[in-house]
């Protein structure tokens, strides 16, 4: 994975990536890439519009990656996510519009983290 620090705070243009299906490429100063190592099961944390990608995989073994993405729903336009991804599942974990987890999971997940991490620690 390479990041770009600090490029969440600077107003590039972006538009979909036609060689990638689900990408939007944004136009950063590449020069200023830091690369970073994810060791297998390792996560890596950074701001909701970093600059970020990863190159082609030189080995002879798959990669596969997950992107979870947590935005504060007052800092976004109002139709942000009926606008976004339509079809995609916005789960809304705080705030006026959650719901515990119920359109997601089909049932209330408030107080489960809380539950699973007291049986890995008794």
């Amino acid at each position: 994975m390479e990041v770009i620090p600090g490029s969440f705070t600077e107003a590039l243009p972006h538009s979909r990536d036609p060689e990638i299906n689900h990408h939007i490429r944004r136009y950063p100063d590449e020069s200023k890439a830091v690369p970073v190592q994810i060791p297998v099961g390792g996560v890596i944390f950074f701001a909701y519009g970093t600059a970020h990608c990863t190159r082609a995989n030189r080995t002879e073994k798959d990669r596969a990656g997950a992107a979870f993405h947590f935005l504060n729903a007052d800092s976004v336009p109002a139709d942000y996510f009926e606008s976004h991804n339509q079809g995609a599942v916005h789960p809304m974990l705080a705030g006026e519009k959650t719901d515990g987890g119920m359109s997601f999971h089909n049932e209330d997940m408030r107080g489960v983290w809380q539950i699973e991490v007291k049986k890995l620690v008794n």
